[in-house]
């Protein structure tokens, strides 16, 4: 019932962290603020969506 939740989770999780090595790689700002900006809420609400669809089960 919860599944889809896991899967967007995930999704999320994974478009943070693959969107972060990409831009670090392709314009060699690791610490750019603007970089955290996107970054950091695509991890934060993939984690957060990990955890919540293992409590919901």
């Amino acid at each position: 019932m919860v599944r889809w939740l896991w899967y967007l989770s995930l999704l999320l999780l994974g478009i943070g962290i693959i969107f972060y090595i990409s831009w670090g790689f392709l314009y060699d700002a690791w610490t750019d603020v603007g970089l955290y900006s996107i970054t950091a809420p695509l991890v934060v609400f993939g984690v957060l969506g990990l955890l919540l669809s293992r409590t919901v089960q």
